[in-house]
Parts: C-alpha cells; sequence; structure tokens
C-alpha cells in the first residue's frame, strides 16, 4: 500500500468513527415560552373539569408536568406579573408609587400598585446578557411604562392621524418595556383592554387573539436560529367577555383597521364560532377554546421550525379563580393551573410537590446557565431537578401569599394561616369612612350601571375594610365576593384566621 492510500484509509477511519470528545460539545441553551393566562379558571381546561375541549392545554399537562399544587404569590394580575418577572414577592418594589402607598405604620399593601425600577434586575435583563433574545408580546399590566397622549373619544379610526397615534402608542410601549430587558417587543397592551382609554375611545377595547399571536409566531420565528425567552402575555379571559370579542369585527386591530383577518396559526373566528355553538358551550366557556388556539398556534409553530425537543413551554394563570376567591389569600385565589412542557426532556405525569411563581426565575434561569448576581435576591428555588429527573421531592414545605391587608401561610401538609391587619391609619372614624365608601360606591354605579340597587351593592353600615383594603365598605371585586358568599364567608373579617385545609379545602 502507497503512502497516499494509507492516509486515505486513516481519514476515511477518523471519519467513520464517533470522536470521544464529541460528547463534552457544547450544546445549544434551551428556549422558553412563558404563557401566562389572566383569569383563566379550572373550567376553562378540559383536562381538570372536563366542559371545555381544549387539546393543547390537555397535551401540555398530559405529556409534560402538570402542577395541581402550583400557587401564586399573590392573587391579582400585577403583582402576579411582577413576580414573574422579578423572581420576587411584590411587596419588595421600590418604586415610589408602591412606596407612597405604604400605611405610615410601614405596611406595605399590595394591589396594582408595584412597579418595576428601571435599574431593577430582571429575568429579560440577565437572559438578555447572557446572549438570549428577549421578548415580549400582548398585556403587560404592571406600572412603569408611563401614558401615551389621549385620542380624542369618538375620533374617526379610518383617519390616517387616528391611526398613526394608535401605531406611535406601540412604539411607546416598545421603548418602555426595553428598559427591563426586552430586546423584541411586539403587539402590546399596556392593561386590559377595557382600561386603555385609547382603544377604548376607538371601540377597539376587546381581545384581539389573532394579533397577539401574530407577535409570537413572529418572534419566535425571527429568533428561532438563537436561545430565546418569549414573555407571552395572553389578555383572555379576563373582562372584556371573550364571547363578544369572539364575535366582533376581526379587521380592527388595536393598531387600527387592516385589510384582511390576521390568521398567524389560528382558526378564522367562524370557525371558533361554530365549533363553540356545535358543542352547545355556555358563552363563559369560550374563552377557554380560543385559548387552546393561541397555544396550539405556539406548539405548530415550534413543530414546524424543528425547534420543539429544545424548547420549554410554561402555561400559567396569574392568579385563582375558584370560589370568588381573586383579590384575596384563600386557597381558590392563589393556587393557579401550571403547566412545564419540554419534549423529551420534561418526564410526564403530575407533579405533587407545592411550588409558587417565585420558583419561575430561578428555574429559568438554571436552565439556561445563568448564575444570577449575588445583589439580586430570589424569593424562589430551582425547580429544574424535579423537572429533569425522576425525583418528585419537594423544594418547599409552605408558601407565603400576600394582598392588600392580608399576609398568609400555607403548608405543605394542609394547614393554613392567614392575617388580617387593618392598621390605625385606616381606622379612621366612622363618618370619614362612610363618607368615603358613599363616593366609591357612586363611582361604582357609574361604571357598572347593573350595580345600582343591586344586591351586594348597598352601603355597608359599618364601612369595613374588606381584604384589598383599598376601600371602605369594598370595592368592585370586593362587593361581587359579599354578594356570592362563598364558602369562607363567615370567617371573612375575622383578624386571625387558621384552616386544616384536610378537612377543610
Amino acid at each position: 500500500m502507497n503512502h497516499f492510500s494509507l492516509l486515505a484509509l486513516i481519514v476515511l477511519s477518523l471519519a467513520l468513527t464517533p470522536l470521544a470528545v464529541a460528547d463534552d460539545a457544547p450544546t445549544r441553551r434551551p428556549n422558553i415560552v412563558f404563557i401566562i393566562a389572566d383569569d383563566f379558571s379550572d373550567d376553562l381546561a378540559g383536562f381538570i373539569n372536563g366542559k371545555v375541549d381544549t387539546p393543547a392545554l390537555d397535551r401540555l399537562a398530559v405529556e409534560g408536568a402538570y402542577f395541581p399544587r402550583a400557587y401564586a404569590a399573590s392573587s391579582v394580575c400585577s403583582p402576579s406579573r411582577y413576580t414573574c418577572l422579578t423572581g420576587q414577592f411584590a411587596s419588595r418594589s421600590t418604586t415610589p408609587q408602591f412606596l407612597r402607598e405604604r400605611s405610615p405604620e410601614g405596611m406595605t399593601q399590595v394591589r396594582w400598585n408595584m412597579g418595576i425600577g428601571d435599574d431593577q434586575l430582571t429575568l429579560p435583563k440577565l437572559l438578555s446578557e447572557d446572549g438570549y433574545a428577549t421578548g415580549f408580546v400582548g398585556k403587560w399590566h404592571i406600572n412603569g411604562i408611563g401614558r401615551p397622549p389621549y385620542l380624542p373619544k369618538g375620533a374617526d379610526i379610518h383617519d390616517p392621524e387616528v391611526i398613526a397615534h394608535l401605531q406611535a402608542d406601540q412604539v411607546h410601549y416598545t421603548k418602555e418595556l426595553k428598559k427591563f430587558g426586552f430586546t423584541d417587543v411586539r403587539n402590546v397592551y399596556p392593561g386590559n383592554p377595557q382600561q386603555d382609554h385609547n382603544l377604548i375611545a376607538m371601540g377597539l377595547s376587546l381581545h384581539h387573539p389573532e394579533w397577539q399571536s401574530q407577535g409570537a409566531l413572529g418572534f419566535i420565528e425571527d429568533h428561532n436560529d438563537e436561545p430565546f425567552y418569549l414573555y407571552y402575555g395572553l389578555t383572555m379571559p379576563h373582562y372584556p367577555h371573550p364571547h363578544e370579542s369572539l364575535q366582533s369585527d376581526p379587521l380592527l386591530t388595536p393598531v387600527g383597521p387592516i385589510d384582511k383577518p390576521i390568521q398567524a396559526g389560528m382558526p378564522s373566528r367562524e370557525e371558533v364560532l361554530k365549533q363553540v355553538q356545535d358543542a352547545n358551550l355556555p358563552k363563559e366557556l369560550w374563552g377557554g377554546v380560543w385559548i387552546d388556539h393561541q397555544v396550539q398556534a405556539v406548539l405548530d409553530k415550534l413543530d414546524e421550525l424543528g425547534i420543539a425537543d429544545n424548547t420549554l413551554v410554561v402555561f400559567f394563570n396569574d392568579n385563582g379563580m375558584e370560589d370568588e376567591s381573586k383579590g384575596s389569600n384563600y386557597e381558590g385565589g392563589i393556587v393557579s393551573q401550571t403547566m412545564f412542557f419540554w419534549p423529551g426532556t420534561i418526564k410526564p405525569g403530575d407533579r405533587d410537590p407545592m411550588i409558587q411563581n417565585t420558583d419561575f426565575v430561578p428555574t429559568f434561569l438554571d436552565l439556561a446557565g445563568v448564575t444570577p448576581p449575588a445583589e439580586m435576591h430570589l424569593d424562589g428555588y430551582s425547580l429544574k431537578p424535579m423537572l429533569l429527573s425522576q425525583d418528585d421531592s419537594s423544594v418547599r414545605d409552605a408558601v407565603f401569599s400576600e394582598i392588600g391587608l392580608t399576609r398568609a401561610v400555607t403548608t405543605a401538609d394542609g394547614w393554613k394561616y392567614l392575617a388580617f391587619r387593618v392598621p390605625p391609619s385606616l381606622q379612621r372614624t366612622h363618618a370619614e369612612r362612610m363618607a368615603d365608601q358613599h363616593q366609591v360606591l357612586a363611582n361604582i354605579n357609574e361604571n357598572q350601571p347593573w350595580t345600582v340597587g343591586a344586591p351586594g351593592f348597598d352601603l355597608d353600615p359599618e364601612a369595613r375594610y374588606f381584604h384589598l383594603g383599598s376601600e371602605p365598605g369594598g370595592g368592585f371585586l370586593e362587593r361581587l365576593t359579599a354578594r356570592s358568599k362563598p364558602p369562607y364567608w363567615p370567617s371573612y373579617f375575622d383578624a386571625d384566621q387558621l384552616f386544616n385545609l384536610n378537612d377543610d379545602p
């Protein structure tokens, strides 16, 4: 054999022999798609109560890890979202607005009032600094992004200047949200659609999930060749009623009218409407079907791009919606539907351990191989060992939750203690509280005309503070609770409340 033939044989042998070093070759870090719904209830998930056909959500739960004991640290949307982005309890916020609402005694009141500071460390900031594309799509509803100029009510939605104004709003939100570490911001709702002045003025204060899906799928397509994190804030099923939006004009988007409907991986509204009507679904459940199509569009896009096996998809609802408990620290207000889905990586099946949304940031950083700096205080634990192994041992034996004038601790073995404290500074004279209550009730009646004379919306002769602590006599959400008389109602105003959840869920 000549030297040339021998060399060729050696080269061929090397080409066909796996190199030992290949096992040590770096692999691409996982993508993370975090989908956060708004006021999602158990009835809207087929795999929980079986009332709605939700194949995409069912797949996340059955083929991924479903946590029946997943808790939100706060039971309304803004503080819950703050926690999902910072890994901290909302009462750690140091923004001026939040600190201004602290009582003279030093008691913080977690409601919709906290914000993320411009220089505060967040999950998207750390990920973007470590090579991740970080995207934001959908609902924000955390303070800190300012308000664009108001449009006059009744302006012509087809006026080019009005359309330019709506588009400029999106430019404003994009600039503001990038302060918090998002490198790519698309299709933003600053809060709930029915609370956006410009959307209200233009008759656009409705859900437009196809427009949101367009932003989410566009981000995934544009960044599928690099590791990415997407925060996808759904606006449904929170009010306005999804069934009203489903029957509205799909050509009217938050940035003005368009020429043809957006598809973005979703069926047409006519198809969804036929689906819910053929199933004879009550209107209050239509949102579950529509949300499921939003989730399915994401899963389909990941499959289409061949990156599903390297992408963690997390579905989380911002707060619990059972037993009229939103805005409280009762179980129904803080236990939230949560699934982790990562084909081929996460062992399928229910996970019994107690977790909380304080755990999301440390988990995502751990999976991405990013070490948080020492000055970033995290209130949760990484779930990586539990997700990637057969080990279902718990990372915690209790969760802490906070809202308004209450704090609560729920233990893994089934005990719950709730403390309700009205600070002395709020315990003004009865006459002062009654005067405030008259004004609060007048505002509720003006914004919700159906409440005039309705049971539960009359004057409270004691002008008591409710758990949220926002107004004497209770605000709109609290009065809805009082009107419904949920299971926990007999002890609602007690200062100290202890429950054995094993006997009294």
